[in-house]
């Protein structure tokens, strides 16, 4: 049995969280879900709204699931867990989250990208056997950048 969590953020994504519910009984997995502010409760996974951090969450389980928001993301990337990324839809802008797991998901094999929710169950097959890597963040030269440009003008 695998120990599945699923972040929602702070907003909502009920296509996600009723995903997860319907597959929950053929999953046979232990499922927690943090909901955020979405109306739908979940009837066969344990669910909670918010916590102040998320950690806890994702030391505990052995599968994350989560929305493609970058914050979360990069977060769940640092704790080096098997990943399931999703863009959420439902926001104002619609490809906001789908381009940016496109160009993450193309970097790296430390996440997979569902980009259909109906293909859920199949995608955490698949990621309960894949080897993912280690997150290695790209080197960054911003910071020598800015100093550069404050110290010529």
């Amino acid at each position: 049995m695998v120990k599945i969590f699923v972040t929602v953020g702070t907003g909502k994504f009920e296509t996600l969280v009723k995903e997860i519910d319907n597959i929950a009984p053929k999953l046979k997995d232990k499922i927690t879900i943090q909901i955020g502010s979405g109306k739908y409760i979940p009837k066969n996974c344990e669910w909670f709204r918010f916590a102040p951090k998320l950690q806890k969450f994702y030391k505990e389980n052995d599968l994350l699931i989560g929305h493609g928001g970058p914050g979360t993301v990069f977060e769940i990337l640092d704790t080096k867990k098997r990943f399931i990324a999703c863009a959420n839809m439902n926001r104002t802008d619609k490809m906001h989250q789908v381009e940016f797991l496109r160009a993450i998901s193309k970097e790296t094999k430390s996440l997979i990208y569902c980009s259909k929710l109906n293909e859920m169950f199949k995608t955490i097959q698949i990621a309960k056997k894949t080897k993912f890597e280690k997150y290695k963040k790209p080197k960054s030269w911003i910071d020598k950048t800015v100093g550069e440009f404050i110290n010529e003008n």
